[in-house]
């Protein structure tokens, strides 16, 4: 028999990823599942409904979930579906070698980022405690409400009150503590196939995520010392909001009161100017807070590039399928410098016989590298994308692009296959070549299932053989 991956992607009604993998090899059979999530909050009974689909699917056969990271919209179902994983013979879960509790480098950036956290907490409560009634508040609590919502990480990271630890505690529960801990060059067997590991990055540096430029050029800075620096700016702020006047960063002696400004005064002048209505956007008295959004964000994005990246090789085809989690930049950059131990194989050479492309991050901007993309393998190429377009319009997420969706469109001649609608619109998005659409040649391998209440459909299925 011939070897194949049967890659199921579900529809969470959401934004997730969740993967069902079926490896099949002469009479070696294998099931491996790959994260499990919704972005937004009260999606458990589509949860449960995919999880029971996933136990009906396996059976009584082991079945490998893979973490790729901490994050809600990857690891929310193991949470609120875990009485029917009880149920499921969960024989192991991979991790990346960031969650090993025994890795050095592991654990110094938990430290300084529980630490942050903690004071971040404080800071939160301060800053709703003393602006929560004002409305220029609102802005500010809206990009710290959506790290909260991404992934529920409190002041105690990898702690067993925020869902990341609940999940992993979950995970080990169910596989009775089989944790396979992964870095980027290992090689895991699976019968003839083989599975290798390309991220997260085992050189610190590599972990900051960087927007790529023009040319996609990535200048590599030091994720230990931003962290350090994210911590010192968090413990400012966390003065400025303890010891300043509650409407201002500045001490009473740096500044000059309304009520004392003096009627023919350089003072005066500024007053009567920003009181103006046309003015308004001149004062800067809550500019100061923007910084409690930006850090909260930043540290997501240090999550997103933390994520395990795993290229599964068909043992005769030798065609690879990628799946890279949420990983940005930073992490793509490092794949070429990985090494396997006693094998000539290299990351350019697992991209150029990629047949298979789990789109990262759900599609946005920053996290599928040109260089890598156009490295993949055109002919064959199959890009499937885990995205809620409803709900990354409505939190201004920058998910399918034009220039992301030109992207793969081209790379790929179409054959790009979505979660939420399945098959991607064509947008006017100045391409040759159509998306496939439901009538293609391409599309007759394509197995659609309906939900339980046959309103949409459950999930997408390809089998690259």
């Amino acid at each position: 028999m011939k070897s194949s991956i049967t890659v199921r992607m579900y529809n969470q009604n959401n934004l997730g990823d969740c993967f069902l993998l079926k490896i099949r090899e002469d009479d070696y059979e294998k099931y491996m599942l790959i994260d499990f999530g919704s972005y937004t909050n009260g999606n458990t009974e589509k949860e449960k409904e995919i999880a029971e689909d996933i136990k009906n699917t396996v059976g009584e056969k082991p079945l490998t979930i893979v973490l790729t990271h901490q994050h809600k919209d990857h690891l929310s179902g193991f949470i609120n579906a875990n009485k029917i994983f009880e149920r499921i013979n969960v024989e192991e879960v991979w991790l990346s070698f960031l969650d090993d509790p025994l890795d050095s480098d592991a654990t110094s950036m938990k430290k300084i980022t529980e630490k942050f956290w903690k004071v971040n907490k404080e800071n939160k409560d301060k800053l709703k405690e003393k602006f929560g009634n004002q409305e220029k508040f609102k802005k500010i609590n809206t990009m710290l409400q959506a790290k909260d919502g991404i992934d529920g990480f409190g002041e105690e990271l990898y702690a067993e009150k925020q869902s990341g630890g609940q999940a992993i505690t979950n995970l080990r529960q169910w596989s009775n503590d089989n944790i396979r801990f992964l870095s980027p060059g290992e090689i895991v067997k699976l019968n003839n196939l083989n599975v290798y590991v390309l991220g997260p990055p085992k050189k610190i540096e590599y972990l900051k995520k960087l927007n790529p430029n023009k040319n996609e050029a990535v200048h590599h800075l030091n994720v230990m010392m931003e962290l350090n620096h994210l911590e010192v700016a968090a413990n400012l702020l966390n003065d400025a909001l303890h010891h300043r006047r509650s409407d201002f960063p500045f001490s009473d002696q740096h500044s000059t009161k309304a009520k004392d400004v003096q009627k023919h005064s350089p003072s005066a002048n500024q007053k009567q100017s920003y009181e103006k209505k046309d003015l308004e956007w001149r004062k800067i008295d809550f500019d100061w807070l923007n910084d409690f959004g930006r850090m909260s964000l930043h540290m997501d994005t240090l999550t997103n590039n933390s994520s395990l990246v795993l290229a599964f090789e068909l043992p005769e085809s030798k065609k690879v399928l990628l799946f890279v989690g949420d990983a940005q930049i930073g992490n793509w950059k490092s794949w070429f410098e990985v090494e396997f131990n006693d094998n000539k194989v290299k990351a350019k050479d697992l991209l150029s016989r990629t047949v298979f492309y789990k789109a990262g991050h759900h599609s946005s901007h920053n996290a599928t590298l040109l260089e890598g993309l156009n490295l993949m393998n055109e002919k064959e190429l199959v890009i499937m994308i885990p995205v809620n377009e409803d709900v990354s319009v409505k939190n201004g997420f920058a998910m399918l692009k034009p220039g992301m969706l030109a992207g793969y469109n081209r790379k790929s001649s179409g054959r790009v296959l979505r979660s939420d609608k399945i098959y991607q619109p064509q947008l006017d998005i100045h391409t040759e070549s159509n998306f496939i659409d439901s009538d293609s040649d391409f599309s007759k391998n394509v197995i659609i299932k309906k939900d339980l209440l046959n309103q949409s459909h459950l999930y997408v299925e390809y089998t690259v053989y």
